[in-house]
Protein backbone atom coordinates (compact mmCIF):
# COMPACT_ATOMS: atom_id res chain seq x y z
CA UNK A 1 0.00 0.00 0.00
CA UNK A 2 2.91 2.70 1.11
CA UNK A 3 5.25 1.81 -2.57
CA UNK A 4 1.39 2.51 -4.38
CA UNK A 5 1.30 5.37 -2.39
CA UNK A 6 4.64 6.82 -2.91
CA UNK A 7 4.09 6.02 -6.70
CA UNK A 8 1.91 8.50 -7.02
CA UNK A 9 2.99 10.99 -5.14
CA UNK A 10 6.17 10.90 -7.45
CA UNK A 11 4.37 10.31 -10.54
CA UNK A 12 2.86 13.72 -9.35
CA UNK A 13 5.88 15.19 -8.58
CA UNK A 14 5.13 15.88 -5.25
CA UNK A 15 8.27 14.08 -4.15
CA UNK A 16 11.45 12.48 -5.26
CA UNK A 17 12.44 8.45 -5.78
CA UNK A 18 15.25 9.70 -3.31
CA UNK A 19 12.56 11.22 -0.74
CA UNK A 20 10.25 7.74 -1.41
CA UNK A 21 13.12 5.43 -1.37
CA UNK A 22 14.42 6.82 2.28
CA UNK A 23 11.11 7.23 3.70
CA UNK A 24 10.00 3.33 2.50
CA UNK A 25 13.62 2.39 4.12
CA UNK A 26 12.40 3.93 7.28
CA UNK A 27 9.14 2.69 7.49
CA UNK A 28 10.73 -0.46 6.94
CA UNK A 29 12.45 -0.19 10.09
CA UNK A 30 9.23 1.26 11.75
CA UNK A 31 6.63 -0.74 10.40
CA UNK A 32 3.75 0.92 12.93
CA UNK A 33 4.90 4.39 11.71
CA UNK A 34 2.99 5.96 8.26
CA UNK A 35 4.40 7.20 5.51
CA UNK A 36 2.74 10.08 5.47
CA UNK A 37 3.67 10.83 9.13
CA UNK A 38 7.21 10.20 7.99
CA UNK A 39 7.12 12.29 4.66
CA UNK A 40 5.68 15.26 7.05
CA UNK A 41 9.20 15.01 9.24
CA UNK A 42 10.66 14.90 6.49
CA UNK A 43 9.55 18.19 5.07
CA UNK A 44 7.18 17.21 2.26
CA UNK A 45 3.47 19.26 3.24
CA UNK A 46 0.79 16.36 4.42
CA UNK A 47 -1.86 18.53 2.45
CA UNK A 48 -0.07 17.97 -0.65
CA UNK A 49 -0.24 13.79 0.45
CA UNK A 50 -3.75 13.75 0.87
CA UNK A 51 -4.29 15.85 -2.15
CA UNK A 52 -2.40 13.33 -4.38
CA UNK A 53 -4.45 10.70 -2.57
CA UNK A 54 -7.81 12.44 -3.76
CA UNK A 55 -6.50 12.49 -7.01
CA UNK A 56 -5.69 8.95 -7.39
CA UNK A 57 -8.88 8.25 -6.83
CA UNK A 58 -10.61 11.07 -9.11
CA UNK A 59 -11.50 12.98 -6.31
CA UNK A 60 -13.76 10.67 -4.49
CA UNK A 61 -15.67 11.82 -1.98
CA UNK A 62 -15.02 10.54 1.93
CA UNK A 63 -18.42 8.63 1.63
CA UNK A 64 -17.32 6.87 -1.62
CA UNK A 65 -14.26 5.67 -0.13
CA UNK A 66 -15.80 4.28 2.70
CA UNK A 67 -18.57 2.11 -0.25
CA UNK A 68 -15.21 1.42 -2.31
CA UNK A 69 -14.06 0.04 1.36
CA UNK A 70 -17.38 -2.68 1.59
CA UNK A 71 -17.89 -0.41 4.86
CA UNK A 72 -21.37 1.33 3.75
CA UNK A 73 -23.70 0.50 1.03
CA UNK A 74 -24.64 3.00 -1.54
CA UNK A 75 -27.75 3.19 -0.17
CA UNK A 76 -27.08 3.78 3.85
CA UNK A 77 -24.05 6.54 2.17
CA UNK A 78 -26.70 8.68 0.24
CA UNK A 79 -29.28 8.58 3.19
CA UNK A 80 -26.35 9.75 5.74
CA UNK A 81 -25.63 12.11 3.27
CA UNK A 82 -29.21 13.25 3.20
CA UNK A 83 -29.30 13.79 6.79
CA UNK A 84 -25.82 15.71 7.05
CA UNK A 85 -27.58 18.10 4.07
CA UNK A 86 -30.67 19.19 6.10
CA UNK A 87 -28.20 19.90 9.27
CA UNK A 88 -25.86 22.09 6.95
CA UNK A 89 -29.25 23.81 6.23
CA UNK A 90 -29.66 24.53 9.80
CA UNK A 91 -26.02 25.54 10.36
CA UNK A 92 -24.59 22.11 12.25
CA UNK A 93 -22.20 20.72 10.71
CA UNK A 94 -21.47 16.87 11.49
CA UNK A 95 -18.68 15.23 10.24
CA UNK A 96 -20.24 12.10 8.23
CA UNK A 97 -18.34 9.66 10.41
CA UNK A 98 -20.20 10.99 13.41
CA UNK A 99 -23.97 10.70 11.41
CA UNK A 100 -22.78 7.17 10.51
CA UNK A 101 -21.47 6.35 14.00
CA UNK A 102 -25.19 7.99 15.35
CA UNK A 103 -27.07 5.89 12.99
CA UNK A 104 -25.24 2.78 13.43
CA UNK A 105 -24.28 1.88 10.26
CA UNK A 106 -20.63 1.89 11.26
CA UNK A 107 -18.73 2.34 14.54
CA UNK A 108 -16.66 5.37 14.76
CA UNK A 109 -13.36 3.77 15.06
CA UNK A 110 -13.74 1.47 11.88
CA UNK A 111 -14.85 4.75 9.87
CA UNK A 112 -11.67 6.17 11.56
CA UNK A 113 -9.30 3.28 11.15
CA UNK A 114 -10.22 3.12 7.50
CA UNK A 115 -9.80 6.79 6.72
CA UNK A 116 -6.30 6.23 8.51
CA UNK A 117 -5.41 3.83 6.00
CA UNK A 118 -6.41 5.21 3.24
CA UNK A 119 -5.08 8.84 3.55
CA UNK A 120 -1.46 7.87 5.40
CA UNK A 121 -2.86 9.61 8.46
CA UNK A 122 -1.64 8.30 12.09
CA UNK A 123 -4.82 7.38 14.18
CA UNK A 124 -5.00 9.15 17.66
CA UNK A 125 -6.72 8.76 20.62
CA UNK A 126 -7.91 11.86 22.77
CA UNK A 127 -9.59 9.92 25.79
CA UNK A 128 -8.30 11.80 29.14
CA UNK A 129 -6.92 14.84 26.52
CA UNK A 130 -7.16 18.48 27.82
CA UNK A 131 -7.08 21.09 25.00
CA UNK A 132 -4.60 23.50 26.00
CA UNK A 133 -5.55 27.47 25.13
CA UNK A 134 -1.66 27.96 24.41
CA UNK A 135 -1.31 24.93 22.24
CA UNK A 136 -4.69 26.41 19.99
CA UNK A 137 -3.47 29.22 19.48
CA UNK A 138 -0.73 27.55 17.22
CA UNK A 139 -3.31 27.43 14.52
CA UNK A 140 -5.51 30.39 15.95
CA UNK A 141 -8.02 29.66 18.42
CA UNK A 142 -11.20 30.91 16.56
CA UNK A 143 -10.01 28.81 13.38
CA UNK A 144 -9.12 25.60 15.53
CA UNK A 145 -12.84 25.96 17.03
CA UNK A 146 -14.69 26.42 13.47
CA UNK A 147 -13.15 23.32 11.77
CA UNK A 148 -12.95 21.44 15.09
CA UNK A 149 -8.97 20.57 15.27
CA UNK A 150 -7.62 19.86 18.73
CA UNK A 151 -3.70 20.41 19.01
CA UNK A 152 -1.43 18.44 20.12
CA UNK A 153 1.45 19.52 19.95
CA UNK A 154 3.50 22.59 19.30
CA UNK A 155 7.31 21.93 18.19
CA UNK A 156 9.81 24.60 16.88
CA UNK A 157 9.49 22.31 13.24
CA UNK A 158 5.60 20.92 13.81
CA UNK A 159 2.60 21.54 15.03
CA UNK A 160 0.93 18.11 15.49
CA UNK A 161 -2.96 18.58 15.44
CA UNK A 162 -5.81 16.05 15.39
CA UNK A 163 -9.28 15.93 13.04
CA UNK A 164 -11.94 13.84 12.64
CA UNK A 165 -11.89 14.04 8.79
CA UNK A 166 -9.28 14.80 5.92
CA UNK A 167 -9.85 18.13 4.83
CA UNK A 168 -7.48 19.31 1.88
CA UNK A 169 -8.32 22.70 2.17
CA UNK A 170 -7.72 22.86 5.72
CA UNK A 171 -4.95 21.43 5.61
CA UNK A 172 -3.66 23.77 2.30
CA UNK A 173 -5.16 26.87 4.63
CA UNK A 174 -3.18 25.68 7.62
CA UNK A 175 0.46 25.04 5.52
CA UNK A 176 0.43 28.43 4.48
CA UNK A 177 -0.50 30.46 7.52
CA UNK A 178 3.03 28.19 9.27
CA UNK A 179 6.07 30.05 9.75
CA UNK A 180 8.65 28.95 7.00
CA UNK A 181 10.51 25.55 7.99
CA UNK A 182 7.59 24.65 10.19
CA UNK A 183 4.72 22.19 8.78
CA UNK A 184 1.79 20.64 10.52
CA UNK A 185 1.39 16.81 11.16
CA UNK A 186 -2.36 15.76 11.09
CA UNK A 187 -3.53 13.09 12.52
CA UNK A 188 -7.35 11.51 12.72
CA UNK A 189 -9.32 11.62 15.38
CA UNK A 190 -12.73 9.94 16.57
CA UNK A 191 -15.29 12.93 16.19
CA UNK A 192 -16.81 11.90 19.33
CA UNK A 193 -13.60 12.51 21.17
CA UNK A 194 -12.58 16.36 19.37
CA UNK A 195 -16.16 16.86 20.41
CA UNK A 196 -16.14 16.17 24.14
CA UNK A 197 -12.14 18.05 24.09
CA UNK A 198 -13.75 21.43 22.43
CA UNK A 199 -16.75 21.16 24.68
CA UNK A 200 -14.43 20.80 27.81
CA UNK A 201 -12.57 23.62 27.07
CA UNK A 202 -14.84 26.11 25.13
CA UNK A 203 -18.38 25.35 26.35
CA UNK A 204 -19.48 28.63 28.08
CA UNK A 205 -21.11 26.95 30.96
CA UNK A 206 -17.27 25.28 31.84
CA UNK A 207 -15.08 28.24 30.13
CA UNK A 208 -14.94 30.47 33.11
CA UNK A 209 -12.80 33.12 30.74
CA UNK A 210 -14.15 34.95 28.31
CA UNK A 211 -12.63 34.76 23.97
CA UNK A 212 -10.19 36.90 24.30
CA UNK A 213 -11.03 38.63 20.81
CA UNK A 214 -7.05 37.86 19.84
CA UNK A 215 -7.27 38.07 15.29
CA UNK A 216 -6.35 35.20 14.07
CA UNK A 217 -7.26 32.76 11.14
CA UNK A 218 -10.83 32.80 9.96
Amino acid sequence: MSDKIGQIMVTKKIITEFHLAKALNIKKKEPDRYLGQILCEMGIPQSRVVKALRFSNKRKQIGQILVDLNLVTEEQLQGILLQQKNLKARKVFKPLGALLADNRVIGEEHCMKALSAHFCMPPVSLKGFRVSPALQKAVGERYAKKNRIVVLDDSPLVVTVAVAEPHPLVFETLEKAMPEGKHVMFCLARSSEIENCLDEQYDPYRYSKPYSGRRDLG
